[in-house]
């Protein structure tokens, strides 16, 4: 059983060689992961995965696993035969840190900021136009967003709805004699 943390930093590839006992490829098995960290909460269940047969290779089982968190995670597996039969068992570990991802390449990403300045509305701005920038800057209008909150109570609707439901109530006491 081998860990594969992908390039891309944010998935690991799970990979289970599963073999009868004279060591052949077992190419009908059933191959149950329980992925599970050591340092998660008393309670937290281990996620259960079941990996796919390779099509490169016989006897080789293959799972994608997205850690969601940052830390060591553990993983069992479990090779059972066609007959429900266990063939064996494995386990390994490995660690994410998924801040890392970040900070593998240290070069900016110009498309991405170009699309994301396109989305919003802004734009990239290269050293040679910091001084430009720098004086139109006191010119642009600069959205100012406000957030306020107000007591449903305060309303109109809802004090004519109570004074209401006061008036009713009082009104049908004194038609019914009970005031």
């Amino acid at each position: 059983m081998r860990a594969e943390p992908q390039p891309d930093g944010s998935s690991v590839q799970l990979l289970v060689r599963a073999r009868d006992a004279k060591f052949q490829p077992l190419d009908n098995a059933s191959v149950t992961l329980k992925v599970s960290r050591p340092e998660a909460p008393a309670g937290e269940a281990p996620l259960i995965l079941h990996a796919e047969p390779s099509a490169s290779e016989p006897g080789l089982y293959e799972a994608s696993f997205i850690p969601r968190e940052s830390g060591g995670y553990r993983v069992d597996a479990t090779v059972a035969i066609e007959t429900g039969a266990a063939a064996g068992q494995s386990a390994t570990g490995w660690t994410s840190d998924l801040a890392a991802a970040e900070f593998r390449d240290l070069k900016p990403n110009r498309p991405l900021m170009e699309r994301l300045a396109k989305q919003t509305g802004g734009r990239v701005l290269s050293p040679e136009d910091l001084t430009s920038f720098a004086r139109e800057l006191p010119s642009q209008h600069a959205p100012v967003t406000e957030t306020w909150t107000r007591p449903i109570w305060h309303t109109p609707l809802v004090f004519l709805l109570a004074l209401a439901c006061l008036v009713g109530e009082w009104g049908l006491r004194r038609w019914k004699g009970l005031a």
